[in-house]
């Protein structure tokens, strides 16, 4: 009778959760209407141990994932010796990606860092001291700090308050979902502390779940907080009898009798003795094997010692059956297991075999004997027969063997059998050999370089495998994982190698741009451009300045980017960089197109381009002309701009450049919205869109919604394009860009104006006019007004509303006719005609003005050769297809002249531009394309505005385009 059950009960079968849908549905609605509703919620799983707390949450969380991927799931552990501060301290150190152990001042700083990305300068001391104490960090004292030592009152609120505001002003970026296990082990104060905190949340899409064990209750009969209705408690009792034999058969698979069913003997003593908990059900499968209840025949079927089934006991708890498997174990054994634990889920013979001769001297004649593996590689085969460990068919280390864990709980019980000065000891030993042993190394193997040489105290040797890490991250738009890896490189670099640091810094900035994170990204630069500074790096300083130069721009503080870009423009220039010259000429070019100041735009972009040509760098040369294609399009020569940008996008195509793909896709498809192709430009959006997507660039992801969502209410399709417009506005906010979040709010406006929603859509337009207002533009801000008037003139001229609807037509128009914008003070003159003339009670002096300014509007719509194309959506709704701050004008603009009197008989640029010209130059002297170190120290933002008003003007055509 044979008795191998290598392949016994569980080997290889994933346990199943069965059941717990309501349970598991609570959770996600739960988190649903957090996020919705940008609220905080509390959700409490209670039951004993081993009934499934952990895997419940595990799994709503991938569930929630679905309908909010963007959702972070922070996770901490209470624990008897630590309370609540062991959770929240895990919780806040995965936020910071700040691992414990490292050196308390890298810490320190690293944490300073990350907390002034969200918070900036202001008492960010305070914000540090507390934060740091929460994660049991022992930094500086602070004057506040001080003044309330012997209050331990007063502290203990003031560091809930901290912690609040914290994960409220993080969640508003992505929301949040926090996840404390084992509350019971933090005791009545922990739990007390812990539902103050959530008490006090509000307006923040936080959702706390809390699992613990139904001892709290009585430790603490106040919990859960009292919110209302933002509360839901889960009860988690064990599985019935049916749940719980489906759980024992799945379990019980593999086990078959000669005619090939699972022994009912089995089963039945698994149900019986397990009680309904899942997690006993599993290890009373495993333990079946181990005291020889069960054993497999030579023709693979199954045979039962029932006297021994009769016999076994029922463990007292999971950890007892955890601790029951391992007490089995023989010393050998669990010193072999607890070597592979610090080593990892996966682990390798060799390495067992370099920590099994730590202290042992080199023999004087070293033969490459294999007596060590010999005898590991026995133990290992009985340790896989016991379902401990299993070994992969291949390995990731050429020529060693590989096994991994089979059960998590197990490794981790063993490797907090291992003294920390022995851990320390193992895990440098395992970085020297890994070095030798992986020659051709993976991201994945510098992952575990890192993380040994950190737990082996090695910092510099850890930084250096951490930021080639993320270096491979990034390239493969794993941006999330890269920024964790670049902060916890230059947090372990320190003041070390300050090359590698300059480096880092920029490449860190560059993917918190792409994601959005506008504040940290310029944190980074900032950091390039100090070290710079103090060595007198020109080029490098020139790099730092042009991007912190683009991130202003990107959130359309444009004379502050001006100041960069030029002053960057200086240092390339006085150091006879080509490359960087042609990059700041590209740059301030752009800023120029998103001013309206076309001809200033194209002539920087061309200079960029014929010095890229030269250089002959395809990227670059797409970039160039990917922006002239931009520049020519809103100027009205969509020929030639449509030829850009399809030279543009052959060359990225070419050389694969996926973020460059985006930007050129997506303004191609505004050239089809522009000719009334709406069909073409969709299928190029969402081509764009997926692309979007697999890079992680959220801006654009959000520009594209915006752009596909306003297409679809032109199409009249207003519900599908405010359910676009809606995760756009997420996005929004996640990204911080208040200029696109502006025109979000204004399309959604006149989406739910189309649905004859006129109250939620007046909401909204007010929302879009004010926070246009805030990034002064101009220009947005007055076409979000005009869109204002026609909502709140549907109430009728004579109304209070129809006087502010009046007034706001006059203004916007007053507006157009300042910055020389003949294409929207066209469309209000249309809007606000069709206002005066429809109007209840209208007078001869209003039809004669409404003649008026329709026979303008159309001088200039014959004049410019404008046509809507597609469907025209009604006088009320006559600027929709210019709405959108990314689209232009349906149709080719050409530039003329007009002497109406209204313009004061000067000549109307259609661009709207405005001469740029030098401090102290008379208005007609333009600044040339370059300019020389002196004359950059001496300009400030005017000299690069194409407006001397406060506001500046960005054309409404940009803010839809890349």
């Amino acid at each position: 009778m044979a008795t191998d059950n290598r392949n016994g009960a569980v080997a290889g079968t994933r346990v199943p959760l069965v059941g717990r849908v309501n349970e598991r549905d609570a959770i996600v609605r739960a988190i649903r209407a957090s996020i919705e509703r940008s609220e905080a919620r509390l959700v409490t799983v209670t039951g004993t141990a081993g009934v499934g707390k952990t895997r419940l949450v595990t799994e709503a969380l991938n569930d929630a994932r679905e309908f909010w991927p963007s959702a972070r799931a922070l996770r901490g552990a209470c624990r008897t010796d630590a309370g609540l501060q062991s959770a929240v301290a895990k919780i806040l150190r995965t936020r910071f990606s700040i691992a414990e152990g490292s050196d308390a001042s890298a810490q320190a700083s690293e944490l300073r860092a990350r907390v002034i990305e969200l918070f900036g300068e202001r008492r960010v001391g305070e914000m540090v001291h507390f934060l740091g104490a929460a994660m049991g960090l022992e930094l500086p004292s602070t004057a506040l700090a001080e003044a309330f030592d012997e209050d331990p009152t007063t502290r203990e609120t003031i560091a809930r308050a901290v912690l609040r505001k914290f994960f409220e002003v993080d969640a508003h970026r992505t929301p949040l979902v926090l996840v404390i296990e084992d509350l019971h082990l933090a005791g009545a104060e922990g739990a007390r502390f812990l539902r103050a905190l959530i008490e006090s949340m509000s307006g923040a899409p936080v959702t706390v779940i809390v699992t613990t064990g139904p001892e709290l209750f009585a430790l603490f009969r106040e919990w859960p907080a009292v919110i209302g209705e933002r509360q839901t408690r889960v009860d988690l009792g064990p599985l019935d009898e049916e749940e719980a034999r489906v759980l024992a058969r799945a379990l019980l698979a593999r086990v078959r009798d000669p005619l090939g069913e699972i022994p009912h003997e089995l089963v039945d003593a698994a149900v019986e003795m397990a009680g309904g908990l899942p997690m006993l059900l599993e290890q009373i499968a495993r333990i079946y094997f181990e005291r020889d209840v069960v054993g497999f025949r030579d023709d693979g079927t199954a045979w039962v010692d029932v006297d021994k089934l009769d016999e076994l006991e029922l463990p007292m708890s999971v950890e007892d059956a955890v601790r029951t498997r391992l007490a089995a174990l023989s010393p050998p054994e669990r010193e072999l297991l607890e070597k592979g634990a610090v080593m990892g889920p996966v682990f390798w013979l060799g390495g067992l075999v370099v920590l099994g001769r730590a202290h042992k001297p080199a023999p004087e004649l070293w033969g490459g004997g294999e007596d060590l593996a010999l005898q590991y590689r026995d133990w290992l085969v009985g340790l896989e027969q016991k379902d401990f460990v299993l070994r992969m068919p291949e390995s990731s280390i050429p020529g060693d063997e590989e096994y991994i864990f089979k059960h998590n709980l197990e490794r981790e019980t063993l490797r907090k059998l291992v003294a920390h000065e022995s851990a320390r000891e193992f895990h440098l030993l395992l970085a020297e050999w890994l070095e030798f042993r992986l020659t051709d190394r993976t991201e994945e193997h510098l992952d575990l370089l890192a993380e040994h040489y950190e737990l082996g105290d090695r910092p510099l040797r850890a930084a250096r495998c951490y930021l080639e890490s993320a270096d491979r991250a990034r390239a493969r738009y794993a941006n999330t994982k890269a920024v964790e890896h670049y902060r916890k490189g230059l947090a372990l670099l320190g003041d070390f190698d300050v090359r590698l640091r300059f480096d880092a810094e920029l490449h860190l900035g560059d993917v918190l741009q792409r994601l959005g994170q506008v504040d940290a990204a310029q944190e980074a630069f900032r950091s390039m451009q100090a070290i710079a500074y103090r060595l007198d790096l020109r080029s490098k300083g020139g790099a730092a300045h042009n991007r912190i130069g683009r991130a202003f721009r990107e959130v359309g503080q444009l004379d502050v980017a001006m100041r960069h870009l030029g002053t960057a423009l200086a240092l390339f220039e006085s150091a006879s960089d080509d490359r960087g010259i042609a990059a700041s000429l590209d740059d301030i070019g752009k800023v120029h197109w998103l001013k309206g100041s076309y001809d200033a735009a194209l002539r920087f972009m061309r200079d960029a381009l014929s010095r890229r040509e030269k250089l002959g760098e395809k990227p670059s040369i797409a970039l160039s002309l990917h922006n002239i294609g931009s520049a020519l399009q809103d100027s009205g020569q969509y020929r030639e701009g449509l030829e850009a940008l399809t030279r543009a996008l052959e060359l990225r195509r070419e050389v694969d450049d996926l973020p460059g793909l985006v930007m050129t896709l997506n303004n191609l498809g505004t050239i089809h919205q522009d000719r009334g192709e709406i069909d073409a430009a969709l299928r190029v959006w969402l081509e764009a869109l997926g692309i979007a997507r697999e890079v992680g660039d959220r801006r654009r992801e959000a520009l594209l919604l915006v752009n596909i969502g306003e297409a679809q209410y032109r199409m009249r399709k207003p519900s599908e394009a405010i359910r676009l417009l809606h995760e756009a506005e997420r996005m929004c906010d996640e990204v911080d860009d208040r200029l696109l979040l502006a025109e979000v709010w204004r399309g959604l406006g006149k989406a739910h104006l189309l649905t004859a929603d006129a109250a939620t859509a007046r909401v909204y337009l007010e929302k879009s006019v004010v926070q246009f207002e805030q990034v002064r533009s101009k220009v947005n801000a007055a076409i979000a007004r005009r869109s204002l008037a026609e909502c709140l003139s549907t109430a009728g001229r004579r109304s209070e509303d129809g006087a502010v609807a009046e007034d706001m037509f006059r203004e916007s128009l007053a507006v157009f006719e300042s910055v020389h914008n003949e294409v929207e003070w066209a469309r209000t003159a249309r809007a606000f005609a069709s206002f005066l003339r429809d109007s209840l009670g209208a007078t001869d002096g209003d039809r004669a003005e409404a003649d008026r300014l329709i026979a303008t509007a159309d001088a200039i719509r014959v004049k410019l050769n404008l046509s809507v194309a597609g469907v025209d959506p009604g006088p009320i709704f006559q600027d929709v297809v210019a709405a959108s701050s990314k689209a232009a004008m349906e149709t080719v603009q050409t530039a003329h002249t007009s002497s109406d009197p209204m313009f004061d008989g000067g000549s109307l640029d259609v661009s709207g531009a405005v001469p740029v010209v030098k401090v102290g130059a008379q208005p007609a002297e333009r600044l040339q394309p370059t300019l020389t170190a002196d004359e950059v120290a001496v300009f400030d933002a005017s000299d690069f505005a194409t407006t001397t008003d406060e506001h500046p003007v960005i054309d409404p055509n940009k803010a839809k385009r890349s």
